[in-house]
């Protein structure tokens, strides 16, 4: 988990042992052992994820060393088998740390600042959490494309599905006018293909992108509104590893764009594989 690239889930999001804040931890230690944490405090550095490991009764170095051996299925086992918390305990750590509200005038200022910098007007956002999810859309959402490519076609960062979060990158870019020469949506015939696959529009996924920009998060929604299955995907992920020109005409489009990017390359046969030559010397 890159924390300089996007943010860590939400506090409010439950799908780690149904506890607030977990998920978000687990992103945060994760970028920990990598060194990528980027503005991010992990552990006991961070007031949320203290909070956490004390009703959990969990070192903060034993649940970073859980997190690298361990994906988030196997975590949730491991954190119930290492903690003696109960539900009634969670279900109270829940509803408090949910409703809680800026206690001192920092952060109430701290709340005012992002509301005007990202929400002016909204009057609905006034808990500690939904300031943090608050700084953490608006520092990520927006993407520009005018300064670096989006992720490789080939990346399955997003659902485990091939070009999924390069179309991703593209639709927040698009949404906040930092596209450049990139495509996006039925503009694009590698998103329309996908977005055929997964049977959602152009407009709801790019809307689900701007508001998910952890990879997890929108990942998620993916799959939920399409119902694919791990097979499916997979046999998607092959078709479109290998998909190249069909006819003579995409034939003569793939040819001539090969030859403006590098002629030496004869052996780029895929429009991903041209894609990512494309990007490399467009940015580097």
């Amino acid at each position: 988990m890159d924390l300089t690239r996007q943010p860590p889930r939400r506090p409010s999001n439950l799908s780690l042992a149904g506890i607030v804040g977990a998920a978000r931890m687990a992103d945060k230690a994760r970028a920990h052992n990598n060194g990528t944490t980027g503005e991010y405090l992990y552990g006991d550095n961070s007031g949320l994820d203290h909070k956490v490991l004390e009703l959990l009764g969990i070192a903060a170095d034993d649940f970073a060393k859980a997190v690298d051996e361990h994906d988030d299925e196997a975590l949730q086992a491991w954190v119930l088998e290492n903690s003696s918390v109960t539900q009634a305990e969670i279900d109270e750590f829940n509803h408090r740390e949910l409703s809680l509200e800026p206690p001192t005038e920092q952060y109430k200022q701290l709340l005012r600042d992002r509301l005007a910098k990202y929400a002016p007007g909204r009057t609905d956002i006034t808990t500690v959490l939904q300031s943090m999810e608050l700084d953490d859309w608006g520092g990520f959402w927006q993407v520009d494309l005018t300064t670096q490519p989006p992720r490789s076609a080939h990346s399955k960062d997003v659902a485990g599905c091939h070009g999924v979060a390069r179309m991703a990158d593209k639709g927040r870019a698009a949404r906040a006018g930092k596209i450049g020469e990139y495509t996006y949506g039925e503009d694009s015939g590698q998103d329309r293909r996908i977005l055929e696959f997964l049977g959602v529009s152009a407009d709801d996924f790019q809307e689900a992108a701007v508001n998910n920009p952890n990879d997890i998060e929108i990942g998620a929604w993916v799959l939920e509104q399409s119902g694919k299955g791990t097979d499916e995907i997979a046999a998607f992920n092959e078709r479109m590893a290998n998909w190249g020109p069909e006819d003579e005409a995409s034939r003569a489009f793939f040819e001539k764009r090969r030859q403006e990017i590098d002629p030496s390359r004869t052996d780029i046969k895929t429009w991903a594989d041209l894609q990512d030559v494309d990007d490399k010397l467009s940015f580097e």
